[in-house]
């Protein structure tokens, strides 16, 4: 009966996941904009757009325009070096100088530096990844609060099995949660850019790069709620 219990938690946690990691791909995708893999490989690595005025960077419009075009020449030069090179031993000089062409004709389309260009592809976007974060952060602590409550049905008051199991599965739920948000991370990201070539840029996703910082939270969160659930059964005892 405890196996079907922990069984039915788990199955509850996956949905729970699976509709949040929905939600935001449909946001994303239905959000109306363009996104960078919608943009067509350039043959020769060559920056074509329309809109050729100068960016005026002191307003987050400018920015905002800087930002995308630079992530869509990254993205174009990626694709492009897949598509003709794959593994081949010259694989990343070739995609490397074509994203120096990209960013070359991006800079002087806009009257911005070259180096601003490069630095503006490596920018992410803060508030889908805050809301990716938040998000799971958000499911992952109910999940952990119906967690401690199954530990704490098991055990009796002042019974340290409590702490020692609320421990041991702070540091287990928290690590599968952040291999969750890695893996909803990537899919989510692959929606971003409408785009299967992320190559290198996977190492940028927050749950990647920060997963350590993210695991530790995930089990403060744990032991936060179990805490609750401990002085909240506490409490109603007395």
């Amino acid at each position: 009966m405890a196996h079907t219990g922990g069984t039915s938690e788990y199955i509850r946690c996956q949905t729970a996941m699976t509709r949040l990691l929905l939600l935001i791909i449909i946001a994303i995708t239905f959000s109306g904009c363009v996104r960078p893999g919608d943009h067509p490989i350039s043959p020769n690595c060559e920056w074509i757009e329309s809109d050729h005025r100068t960016l005026n960077l002191a307003t987050s419009a400018d920015r905002r325009h800087l930002r995308f075009d630079a992530v869509t020449a990254e993205d174009m030069a990626i694709r492009w070096a897949d598509q003709r090179f794959g593994h081949r031993p010259e694989y990343d000089q070739r995609r490397d100088e074509c994203m120096e062409t990209l960013f070359t004709g991006l800079a002087k389309s806009h009257s911005v530096d070259v180096s601003t260009v490069r630095h503006y592809s490596r920018e992410r976007d803060v508030v889908l990844d805050a809301a990716v974060i938040l998000g799971f952060a958000f499911v992952y602590a109910l999940v952990a609060y119906r967690f401690a409550g199954r530990i704490r049905q098991r055990f009796p008051p002042g019974e340290p099995g409590f702490w020692v199991m609320a421990l041991t599965m702070a540091a287990g739920v928290s690590l599968i949660a952040v291999l969750i948000g890695i893996l909803g991370s990537i899919i989510i990201e692959t929606f971003r850019l409408n785009s299967v070539h992320l190559s290198y840029r996977m190492s940028r996703i927050p749950f990647r790069e920060y997963w350590v910082t993210l695991f530790a939270g995930g089990v403060i969160i744990f032991i936060f709620t179990a805490l609750l659930r401990y002085y909240k059964w506490h409490g109603l005892k007395h």
